[in-house]
């Protein structure tokens, strides 16, 4: 009995290992400054960063020159740019930026396409209707996303509908190993019974045609989480007057910083 409590302790200390390695020795930290013309990406296009006081900017910048060194970015059919970059980059870092180790161990590459794409992954067709995805079987590991969603997602920040952003939010419910709607490495476990319910009584309320959330929030829980993350972080305080205890519970999820608060649209030059 003695030698299998060894055996086990000693094959915990090597799971712990290699999880260790896994997630901090093969982690690239940003070596160069962030650069002027990122920021200047950053300052023309993300009211989250506007709104954020200067140490928070500070750090927002280094996890977004992070992700960009981790994750491999590749074109579909197009040149990927800084700017692509930046805002997928964003889109990662907004909902888990009061989270400093947090990263994303189901991400591997991001694909940008130069608009909506179909089943097929086809661009300019007449089923071409896809916005973003997370992929799964042969595409597990990757984020397809559309520019032209990645754009408007930022180009009007108040409007709910943010498609990268949402993508991520999956990748964050995916952590725990299920796609559920609850985002059990994030949400304590007091409160996952209270979240099942109000998300359960939600859907309902959608389906009858009786709330200002996104008709698609009905699909499922993973949609539902989704959605409603969108609307949370794109505007805060309608969310917070119309669904106040669904927006207790985001809170305690995602922890955000008050300044998500003073967010303001960004004046274009």
């Amino acid at each position: 009995m003695f030698d299998f409590f060894i055996l086990m302790i000693v094959g915990l200390s090597f799971s712990g290992l290699a999880f260790f390695l896994k997630t901090n020795l093969g982690w690239k930290k940003p070596r160069k400054p962030f650069s002027a013309s990122h920021r200047q990406i950053l300052e023309e296009n993300i009211s989250f960063y506007n709104a954020l006081e200067p140490s928070d900017k500070t750090q927002f910048e280094k996890r977004i020159a992070e992700f960009m060194l981790n994750y491999k970015f590749v074109g579909s059919d197009t040149q990927v740019t800084d700017k692509d970059k930046i805002l997928v980059a964003c889109s990662a870092i907004i909902p888990i930026f009061s989270f400093p180790d947090w990263r994303y161990n189901r991400l591997k590459q991001i694909i940008v396409f130069p608009d909506n794409f179909n089943r097929q992954f086809q661009v300019g067709l007449e089923d071409s209707n896809i916005r973003g995805l997370v992929g799964f079987g042969y595409m597990e590991g990757k984020l397809c996303v559309s520019r032209t969603a990645l754009y408007s997602g930022f180009e009007t920040f108040d409007d709910k509908r943010n498609t990268c952003l949402h993508e991520f939010i999956h990748l964050i419910d995916m952590e725990d190993g299920e796609v559920d709607g609850v985002p059990e490495k994030l949400l304590q476990h007091k409160y996952t019974i209270p979240w099942i319910f109000i998300m359960n009584k939600e859907i309902m309320r959608i389906k009858a045609g009786y709330s200002d959330i996104n008709d698609y929030a009905g699909t499922n829980k993973a949609e539902f989480f989704a959605v409603v993350s969108e609307y949370f972080f794109e505007r805060p305080e309608d969310f917070k007057y119309e669904h106040p205890r669904l927006f207790n519970v985001m809170n305690e999820i995602f922890k955000p910083k008050s300044s998500i608060f003073r967010r303001k649209s960004v004046e274009k030059s």
